[in-house]
């Protein structure tokens, strides 16, 4: 996720509180990979991880933020 797209104001409620959440990559829990950005205010979903192919993370984008608009 670029730099601008993470200082731009939410779509639907105009936050700009957003919460990076991330999936940790082994036992130490030192590493670790994005895996969703979710605004604070109203839960719409910014981010999915780059491991899955654009229309499908359209797609999940979609149905996501379905359920947190």
């Amino acid at each position: 996720m670029k730099l601008e797209e993470m200082l731009a104001p939410c779509p639907k409620c105009g936050s700009k509180d957003k919460t990076a959440h991330r999936k940790m990559l082994d036992n130490h829990r030192a590493h670790a990979e994005l895996d969703t950005v979710r605004c604070d205010n109203c839960g719409y979903i910014f981010f999915v991880n780059d491991n899955i192919e654009d229309d499908e993370k359209k797609e999940l984008l979609k149905e996501l933020n379905k359920f947190y608009g």
